[in-house]
């Protein structure tokens, strides 16, 4: 069967197609969405919505209702490093632009993305659930899609077609515009469990780093029904060089919260763990093509460091919707037409993702995990008692406003510090077992580090050193010095 015309496909009903849909039907396009799922659905995630992202679900008139069952308001966090608390206080770059909420929250996605869509819906866009597109063509002079429902085969026709099914993108895939990168790739596993005194901590968020998920972390977050999301996630590429087994790593990470987290001594899941995957913004491309473009995990729109895709998702489908618009008035949809797209996100996103992009990079190799995490337990010590620092250099894990070189300013300025007194500790007896500061063996095991990446895997070794400098440079090119983060302002609907 067919249906009819539609001005705008969006393959995918997630927060990227939900607000994408919503956004054009309030404009009058006629949008049909297709979601091979049926709402409400799970999705492997943490759940966590940032400011800007609540900022964006209040601007649809969504946020009310999502409030009513969902976490209190977050704006403390707990952060582990080897299982020790090395921070424990407010989120500290909360609460400084009245333009977002000064907390975060929980809100599940079951929730989240059936209210999305809900909303999609009563905006004036057509939803087609259960409804998995199977086949795709797409060119200048419009888009089809052939689709499954049931047994049955549907033929959908559109001029222009939007990508936002996620990282098994079919429509990537179908188009040749699919990305791959193990460098860039996620694994995540998470449950629902519950803890023993949900409201203790029911304003904060727990952030683990420890060796066996380096370079990833695990996390504690409350859902506001007596609960939490519970979960770990790591580079790819990081558990194939290591043979490390997900689900196995996700159980010892269990394990670990029942032993050595406070309020989780009686820990029991809820929920079945489940896994997935995402790619993140280093392995963005150019996101268009000839009758459409890519938006949310389809186009990699995740932060290269947490992995939390929710809130980009949202702003890349806002980003690209005065692109759509003024293709359709033009009846150019061309691949060149919809650039307009590719400079809006690379403006917005580069100046932070592109950073956050390098870190992640150099993080890749494990060999340097020991010294890597001694640092993080320094420098989440030193924000506890030094606000400036705490709000500009831990911005770099879920901040509002990164700025790159002012981190790269404050912490080399740390670095050079702590390592011009590392000698004079050790010669006045200051440098003992288990201390955080820099010490003349903790400048020794950066440099055992290197050399044992380098007689592991000489050629790997030199893989990664050459794509660090390569990233450094994107760094240089890409990112202004002075310039505030585009997205410490957001994205709201026109």
């Amino acid at each position: 069967m067919s249906e009819a015309p539609a001005e705008v496909l969006v393959a995918g009903g997630g927060p990227a197609g939900s607000v994408m849909a919503w956004s054009l039907a309030r404009k009058g396009i006629r949008t049909i969405v297709l979601d091979r799922a049926g709402f409400p659905r799970e999705k492997v995630c943490g759940d966590y919505v940032d400011p800007r992202g609540l900022a964006i679900l209040d601007a649809m008139g969504c946020l009310e209702e999502l409030e009513r069952d969902c976490s209190r308001p977050i704006t403390a966090t707990s952060t582990y490093v080897d299982w020790s608390r090395r921070y424990d206080g407010p989120i500290p770059f909360y609460g400084f632009d009245e333009r977002v909420p000064p907390h975060g929250r929980t809100i599940s996605r079951r929730r989240l993305d059936a209210t999305l869509i809900a909303a999609a819906a009563r905006a004036g866009a057509d939803v087609h659930e259960r409804t998995a597109v199977m086949e795709v063509a797409a060119g200048r002079d419009g888009v089809e899609i052939i689709a499954r429902r049931g047994s049955r085969r549907i033929h959908y026709r559109g001029r222009l077609l939007v990508g936002a099914d996620g990282v098994n993108s079919v429509v990537a895939r179908r188009l040749g515009v699919e990305p791959a990168d193990s460098r860039r790739t996620v694994l995540a596993q998470r449950a629902y469990a519950s803890i023993d005194d949900p409201q203790e901590r029911a304003a904060g968020v727990d952030v683990f780093f420890e060796e066996s998920l380096f370079p990833g972390y695990g996390w504690v977050f409350p859902t506001g029904d007596g609960s939490a999301n519970v979960g770990i996630g790591l580079l790819a590429e990081a558990r194939e060089r290591s043979g490390g087994n997900i689900p196995e790593l996700f159980g010892r990470f269990i394990e670990g919260l029942r032993r050595d987290h406070p309020l989780c001594g009686s820990l029991e899941l809820c929920s079945k763990p489940i896994g997935g995957v995402v790619r993140t913004y280093g392995a963005a491309g150019t996101n268009r093509f000839d009758g459409g473009l890519l938006v949310g995990d389809a186009g990699c729109f995740v932060d290269p460091m947490t992995g939390e895709g929710i809130t980009p998702a949202m702003e890349s489908a806002l980003l690209a919707v005065p692109t759509i618009v003024q293709a359709l008035e033009s009846g150019d949809c061309s691949a060149g037409a919809l650039a307009g797209y590719e400079h809006a996100f690379r403006d917005y996103f580069d100046q932070s993702m592109i950073f956050l992009d390098f870190l992640a990079g150099v993080a890749r190799n494990r060999h340097f995990a020991r010294p890597w995490l001694k640092a993080l337990a320094r420098g989440f010590e030193r924000a506890g008692y030094e606000d400036d620092f705490a709000r500009t250099s831990g911005s770099f894990f879920c901040g509002l406003d990164i700025r790159p070189y002012d981190i790269i300013g404050q912490v080399w300025m740390r670095i050079l510090e702590d390592t011009l007194l590392a000698w004079p500790r050790l010669l006045g007896g200051a440098d003992r077992a288990g201390e955080t500061w820099t010490s003349p063996r903790d400048l020794l095991s950066w440099q055992l580090a290197f050399a044992r990446s380098l007689l592991d895997d000489a050629a790997w070794h030199a893989r990664w050193m050459r794509e660090t400098r390569q990233q450094w440079s994107r760094l240089l090119s890409r990112v202004e010095a002075g310039r505030r983060d585009p997205r410490a302002e957001g994205v709201l609907p026109a």
